[in-house]
């Protein structure tokens, strides 16, 4: 009896292993995707009036253009960008970008004229407004102090990588 039963369950499994079903051979009927498409498409010759695309000029590059290669030659020659070890001041931290964005414009217009940049920054899961790229301590200070006489009360000094000029 024991062996009928082994019997029976072997032929259930080899019959449910077993499939009658043909597999399915590919189309080769069917073309590619990329032929039904046309790629030869020049947007100069879109007859739009939304849109204007202005061709280039291979003629050579203008008066202007050529003054203003000549100085960033010799910006470059006179100075380098670093990146250093140095302080920025913030003023703002806070979940909301729009507000973040309008403390910044404020801070980027009252601090235009001591030439020192606002940031913001995203540290998850704040927007932080920054401002300055300096390298001491001393004039960090000094940028906090300003700022605050502008109503950032909150005002502290951070560590921080900037960027500045370096003869």
């Amino acid at each position: 009896m024991r062996y009928f039963v082994f019997f029976i369950i072997v032929s259930f499994f080899i019959a449910g292993c077993a499939s009658s079903k043909k597999s399915a051979e590919p189309d080769v009927s069917v073309q590619p995707k990329s032929s039904k498409y046309d790629e030869s498409f020049d947007p100069l010759t879109l007859n739009d009036n939304d849109v204007v695309i202005q061709k280039k000029e291979s003629s050579g590059a203008s008066l202007d253009e050529e003054k203003t290669e000549i100085e960033v030659d010799e910006i470059k020659k006179s100075s380098v960008i670093r990146e250093l070890d140095g302080y920025r001041v913030q003023i703002l931290a806070t979940k909301d970008i729009e507000s973040a964005t309008m403390v910044q414009q404020t801070a980027a217009s009252q601090f235009k004229t001591m030439d020192h940049k606002v940031y913001i920054v995203f540290e998850s899961p704040q927007y932080k407004v920054r401002i300055g790229d300096v390298v001491t301590r001393n004039e960090a200070e000094d940028i906090r102090d300003l700022a605050k006489d502008y109503g950032y009360k909150g005002a502290f000094i951070v560590r921080s990588k900037v960027t500045v000029k370096t003869p």
